[in-house]
């Protein structure tokens, strides 16, 4: 849609609907299920380095945690809400003065460049080896890098989503770029995406 600015009197650009924000990865597929607790079977991998621990003293219902710079944290934590925080790139630990201290709730974000996918892929076989034991992982949330992703990336996309309780895939926006996004009516497909991640917060939270 174009409206036309008061300046220049030319035609500018609004943002795209995003509808119901196609994702050409997983089809009709909104949420992959996996695991819901670490694998006795997995070893830890060797000569892994140990996830980066970080403490949190605001427990909030989601904490939302990037597994490396630059991944869309503050994209998915304004996604989930109010009640979810950005807590950085560290696996979060409660702390604080409460008692008892509470078992967080951790969606882990990633993007789907080279970087993005060898962090989820380190990430998510130490969670499966139980090393990342201190806290409670909800799901995985992959951010596509760019406008359409590689057979390899597509593949590593849907093998990664399936090594966490929850798993999720943001497709690219491109409106995203310029504007930022309208959390307020977002699509069916991220209506789903949010609720299910709400849901099974409440659940372990009851």
């Amino acid at each position: 849609m174009q409206r036309s600015n008061p300046f220049t009197h030319a035609p500018v650009d609004e943002p795209e609907d995003v509808g119901d924000l196609r994702d050409d990865v997983l089809g009709a597929e909104t949420i992959i299920k996996g695991p819901p607790e670490p694998l006795a079977t997995i070893p830890s991998p060797a000569g892994a380095t140990p996830w980066p621990r970080v403490t949190v003293e605001d427990h909030r219902l989601i904490t939302v945690v990037g597994l490396h710079g630059g991944a869309g944290t503050s994209t998915v934590a304004s996604m989930l809400g109010e009640r979810s925080l950005d807590a950085g790139t560290g696996w979060p630990i409660a702390s604080g003065w409460v008692r008892p201290l509470p078992t967080l709730r951790v969606v882990v974000v990633a993007r789907t460049h080279w970087a993005g996918l060898d962090a989820a892929q380190d990430f998510t076989q130490q969670w499966l080896a139980g090393d990342l034991s201190e806290s409670r992982l909800l799901g995985l949330v992959l951010v596509d890098d760019g406008p359409k992703l590689l057979d390899q990336q597509q593949r590593a996309v849907k093998r990664l989503l399936r090594k966490v309780p929850i798993g999720a895939h943001l497709p690219w926006v491109e409106s995203w770029r310029i504007h930022p996004p309208d959390f307020e009516r977002p699509p069916r497909r991220l209506q789903k995406i949010i609720r299910t991640f709400h849901h099974k917060a409440e659940e372990d939270n009851a």
